[in-house]
């Protein structure tokens, strides 16, 4: 997980299926294996990346380790769910009975009305709902 500006900012290291590595790279322990010094790259690649632009070194959490696809996988789980609440009401509902204006300020201007008010050609896509597809534990994100 890497820290920007003092901001969580989780990233997924994925392949594409059809790259000729993909057959060998299933979980972030075969990066090393088969691509040592790889990780190494990509996690100074993101330290540095904004320095350039006047901006500090980012840092990292998780004792500056990559996680498995496992991991990986609940991360996303998680920031879905929670991206679903947002956009269905669902996150309104529960923080009407809170009493902290600010807070319910900030979730109704980023509710599904207001994106939609932002953006009106935004179509919603249910054929990117994984929970309608069956578990696939072929992919390759990890």
């Amino acid at each position: 997980m890497m820290i920007d500006e003092g901001e969580a900012d989780w990233k997924v290291i994925t392949i594409d299926a059809d790259d000729k590595w993909a057959p060998f790279l299933n979980d972030i322990d075969d990066v090393e294996k088969e691509m040592p010094g790889m990780l190494d790259a990509i996690r100074e690649w993101y330290r540095t990346y904004k320095i350039p632009d006047g901006k500090p070194p980012n840092t990292f959490g998780l004792g500056e380790r990559f996680m498995d696809k496992v991991y990986a996988k609940s991360v996303i789980d998680e920031c879905h769910h929670a991206w679903e609440e947002l956009i269905t009401g669902e996150k309104m509902r529960k923080i009407e009975s809170s009493g902290d204006d600010e807070v319910k300020s900030l979730v109704r201007k980023l509710s599904k009305n207001s994106l939609f008010m932002l953006l009106p050609e935004l179509d919603e896509h249910p054929e990117a709902h994984p929970e309608d597809y069956p578990d696939d534990d072929t992919g390759l994100t990890f």
